[in-house]
């Protein structure tokens, strides 16, 4: 057997001692922990929904007699000159075999189809864009556009996975999260909060006190962040309306929203800037 050299040994033992040197030098891993975000994260975001909703057109919506029907179409999810805007949506939630479905039949042309046959058996349009709704996929994208981390926001393609996940991160560091959860008939709505409201043809929520007794389970949710509040109303933006990014001016009395267009049932109160003092 051929004798180990000498320049082996002292090889081996080196990359022993470096080893062993890195392993200590390592920081620990830091466990997660909610961020209190500056001021300046919430007026990013508010900047970022407004430059959104000019993008789509400006368009809007009176819905304070409890109509939502007529909505100007200004620019749709199936025109061209949106398909970057829809996917910058979808980037920030990660669907990568829905984004490729649709790039690929915006590569087609007018003939491009994106939606499989269960979608368009579940009311699905056959545009691009609108074989699944994207109003959380919009929603997640403001977040993390305006710097909200995925921990303290949840990205989400269903309003139901960052609702559930917001209101657990609240059990548990209550007001030192970005968004607090307030009941309707409790809190009055204002700029930078995040509104929700219940789509479902059964039976509805009124209450997140009611959402947390069937959490993880599905139910059709709509939610829009509040841009004005006034004497008698709350503006407020969303995505998804009217195939676009609208506006929508929903009915308050004495501040507090009214279950009329839309079945409200949880404010997620924007507590950014705020939360730094808690």
């Amino acid at each position: 057997m051929r004798p180990i050299s000498r320049v082996g040994i002292i090889s081996i033992s080196s990359v022993a001692l470096l080893v062993s040197a890195c392993a200590q030098m390592a920081p620990a891993p830091v466990p997660p922990t909610v961020v209190s975000y500056p001021q300046e994260t919430r007026d990013r975001l508010l900047r970022i929904l407004n430059q959104e909703w000019r993008e789509w057109g400006s368009q809007t919506v009176d819905a304070r007699d409890g109509s939502l029907e007529k909505i100007p179409n200004r620019l749709e999810e199936n025109d061209r000159a949106a398909f970057s805007k829809v996917l910058a949506y979808w980037i920030a939630v990660g669907n990568q075999s829905f984004i490729n479905r649709n790039k690929f039949a915006y590569s087609q042309g007018s003939n491009g189809v994106a939606c499989t046959a269960s979608e368009l058996k579940s009311d699905g349009d056959p545009v691009i864009w609108g074989c699944q709704p994207w109003s959380a996929a919009f929603i997640s994208y403001v977040a993390r556009s305006a710097g909200i981390d995925r921990l303290e926001f949840a990205p989400s393609d269903g309003h139901r996975g960052y609702v559930d996940a917001l209101d657990a991160l609240a059990a548990t560091h209550g007001g030192k999260v970005a968004f607090y959860p307030r009941e309707i008939n409790a809190y009055r709505p204002r700029v930078g909060d995040l509104v929700c409201s219940d789509r479902s043809e059964g039976p509805r929520i009124s209450t997140m006190a009611e959402r947390r007794k069937e959490v993880g389970l599905g139910r059709p949710m709509h939610c829009d962040f509040v841009v004005a509040v006034r004497p008698d109303a709350v503006e407020v933006i969303g995505g998804n309306v009217g195939q676009g990014v609208t506006k929508v001016i929903y009915k308050t009395e004495q501040g507090f929203l009214q279950r009329n267009a839309r079945h409200w049932f949880v404010i997620f109160e924007n507590r950014i800037g705020t939360a730094l003092n808690t």
